[in-house]
């Protein structure tokens, strides 16, 4: 999910919506062939597409959360609180408010808003009606139709991500390994000889940004855990987007690249020209 990593690039309507960490310029639209279509002046982090609209931190405002109107490019701001990790499931929008590190909820045909626990959080993922939060106790798991918690395990993850087998994590607890946390389980099991603090899953595969090797990034089976050096680069914030790997190259000022899934050459998304 790439919501763990900030959500810094979205697909919308065939355009994608580039968040520029290399100039801080504002948030770049790119349309099918790659090329920059227009620009909006926020940028644009955990950004939540719904409808015509998509939903948005905006870093440059405090971390409001905004509204862009992606026909007309209008934006709004709907919230003056810090917020992070926006999520949306069942017309309703799922936020960490930074100020009180609690989790809300936001129903986005009235704005009404509601807190959902008292634990605070640091960060969350949602998958079929479950909140998945890190905590400083470990990992709580939130129902939204029941109401009720449970605590699955006392480890404290980082860059959570959902898989058909259970939960894939950056382990806090044990210096960053990459782990796995089956259905039924309670206690994590290691995935390869990983350490990261950026991971996504796409099919079978996980990939990373090694911490152990200058943040190159490795690809590992889901199931067994082998893995292969998939990037050379030093790589941060890891996205996924159709049949792409998106990351900031942390060797060209966190410019960010695409190289394709079934692998190849990578690629800069914005041309350096441009902020000259």
């Amino acid at each position: 999910m790439n919501i763990s990593n900030g959500a810094l690039i979205v697909k919308h309507d065939d355009r994608l919506y580039v968040c520029d960490l290399e100039n801080y310029q504002g948030t770049y639209i790119l349309g099918e062939d790659g090329g920059v279509e227009g620009k909006i002046d926020g940028l644009m982090w955990f950004a939540a597409p719904y409808g015509n609209n998509i939903y948005f931190s905006n870093q440059r405002n405090y971390d409001h959360l905004y509204c862009l109107d992606a026909q007309n490019l209008s934006v709004n701001c709907i919230l003056k609180h810090p917020c992070s990790y926006l999520t949306i499931f069942a017309d309703k929008l799922y936020f960490l408010d930074e100020t009180d590190s609690l989790l809300y909820e936001m129903d986005l045909k009235s704005n009404r808003i509601n807190p959902l626990i008292k634990d605070k959080i640091s960060s969350f993922i949602l998958c079929k009606g479950a909140c998945y939060c890190a905590c400083a106790k470990g990992l709580l798991v939130f129902d939204l139709r029941s109401g009720k918690s449970t605590w699955p395990m006392e480890h404290i993850p980082l860059c959570l991500d959902h898989t058909p087998g259970g939960l894939i994590f950056s382990d806090t607890s044990r210096g960053f390994v990459l782990s796995s946390l089956k259905t039924g389980q309670r206690e994590p099991e290691v995935v390869g000889c990983v350490k990261t603090q950026s991971l996504v899953t796409a099919e079978e595969y996980i990939y990373a940004a090694n911490l152990s090797d200058n943040r190159s990034i490795v690809r590992l089976t889901l199931g067994g855990g082998e893995a292969i050096r998939f990037c050379g680069e030093k790589a941060d914030k890891l996205h996924i987007i159709d049949k792409y790997l998106y990351y900031q190259n942390q060797n060209d000022r966190n410019a960010w690249y695409k190289m394709p899934l079934s692998g190849g050459r990578s690629i800069r998304l914005l041309p350096k020209n441009l902020f000259s």
